[in-house]
């Protein structure tokens, strides 16, 4: 079982549940997926792979190992990349650690108009429309996507650093601006559900 579970991760372009690798495996008892799962874990895990099984965004996948993955972009060299603007990871940082929220609250806390940042990060397929916030308009919420947790390692939202552990991580000198993760004082990141 350990080799079909590990072709299907490699061919997968999107991290699986178990319960769906459960379903391809034949029907494959959860618990048997799990053991399976730990075998690769454990063969993914020595120095000569250059492989890694991560659990992403509620499934799991075969990613490239970070100490290889030079070599590998050479290989996609031709490829456009457009990586996350300064002002494109500020704000995703807020839509992140205050979910559901509007466009005029990023606005408040960023200071400045978020409608092309917030248009970019929909585009890229990081940030969604979550709902409308029940007030006079109706504004839209927004909040991040599967994508979102996928390219950050993230297995869901409450692995997002909290604002105390950032501090600490970057020194409290080196930050400026609002603190996207506090407005109830607990730095914990708030899901829409």
């Amino acid at each position: 079982m350990a080799a079909a579970l590990e072709a299907i991760l490699f061919s997968s372009t999107q991290p699986l549940n178990t319960k769906r690798l459960s379903v391809l495996l034949s029907g494959a008892a959860e618990d048997d997926v799990k053991d399976a799962l730990g075998f690769l874990n454990e063969r993914y895990s020595q120095p000569s792979s250059g492989l890694m099984l991560m659990e992403v965004a509620g499934g799991w996948q075969v990613a490239t190992r970070p100490e290889v993955a030079d070599w590998v972009l050479r290989l996609h060299r031709h490829r456009k990349r457009n990586p996350l603007t300064p002002a494109l990871m500020e704000t995703l940082a807020i839509i992140a650690y205050k979910q559901p929220i509007t466009r005029a609250d990023v606005e408040s806390i960023r200071g400045v108009d978020c409608g092309s940042a917030l248009r970019s990060l929909q585009d890229a397929g990081l940030c969604e429309m979550v709902g409308r916030k029940e007030v006079i308009g109706r504004p839209p919420l927004y909040g991040t996507t599967e994508l979102f947790l996928k390219i950050f390692g993230l297995v869901s939202l409450e692995e997002l650093p909290s604002v105390g552990e950032l501090r600490e991580a970057f020194g409290k000198s080196g930050a400026s601006g609002a603190d996207p993760g506090e407005d109830s004082g607990n730095g914990e990141a708030h899901s829409s559900g």
